[in-house]
């Protein structure tokens, strides 16, 4: 594939996922570290996707502290960072093709637990909420996704539509700074990445504009199961492309 073609399926990547985020508050790491792991490599995508999580986080923070659950917040931000160094071992030690065979089957996994309207065997109490925060923290350092699992477990807290989607955002933006500097800390960020980053920024700006323009117009529940057949097409793309190659 050339490098032009390969540019503009990154930005049509990057772009769904962040319509995506901006409409569901989740699911731009699953969907981006997919698509850009298809065009290249998972030590590449990772720490490409949680830059841009950063900055798609950013401009989605506005207003988000006040409706935010912040019980639920902060436990899932403690067990989060005690989580990462174990994402950031599995980055760094193990073989890049079978990690991303992992991430495929996982993504899958969680998709269709979404769609099945699985309840988690952990419950929703203060241990499950450090279970899924730790294991989040570790795939998102390791992956850069972990979406799907918190989602799955706050819809079961209760949580109102805006709640969720803050909690969500608030969650993302620092476990992802956490991961992002874990990372370079063991020199695990390839040259150039932030330099892409910004190649990328426009079409991850126009994603977001567009996804909170429908968030206003498409129901919360219709928004997060379309999300989540989305996630098990891209799981399935990649499950095949491995299998043939």
């Amino acid at each position: 594939m050339s490098p032009v073609s390969n540019m503009a399926l990154s930005l049509l990547c990057v772009m769904t996922a962040a319509v995506v985020r901006g409409l569901t508050g989740f699911g731009f790491a699953a969907i981006a570290v997919i698509g850009l792991t298809l065009l290249g490599s998972l030590p590449e995508a990772v720490p490409l996707v949680l830059c841009l999580e950063v900055l798609s986080s950013l401009m989605l923070l506005r207003g988000t502290w006040r409706v935010a659950s912040h019980v639920h917040l902060k436990r899932l931000l403690l067990a989060g960072a005690c989580g990462v160094p174990l994402g950031v071992w599995l980055l760094t030690g193990l073989d890049s093709a079978s990690l991303s065979i992992g991430v495929y089957l996982l993504i899958g996994a969680l998709a269709i637990v979404g769609l099945a309207r699985l309840e988690i065997p952990m419950g929703n109490n203060r241990v499950g909420g450090w279970l899924v925060g730790s294991c989040c923290g570790a795939l998102i350092s390791a992956f850069s996704m972990g979406g799907p699992l918190v989602v799955a477990w706050l819809s079961h807290c209760g949580l109102r539509a805006e709640s969720l989607r803050a909690t969500l955002i608030l969650f993302f933006w620092v476990i992802d700074l956490v991961a992002l500097g874990s990372l370079a800390a063991v020199d695990a960020i390839p040259g150039g990445t932030a330099l892409h980053a910004l190649y990328l920024l426009p079409a991850l700006l126009l994603g977001l504009w567009l996804g909170q323009r429908l968030f206003l117009r498409l129901s919360a529940e219709r928004a997060v199961r379309l999300t989540q057949w989305l996630l098990l097409l891209l799981a399935g793309v990649g499950l095949s492309k491995r299998a043939w190659s």
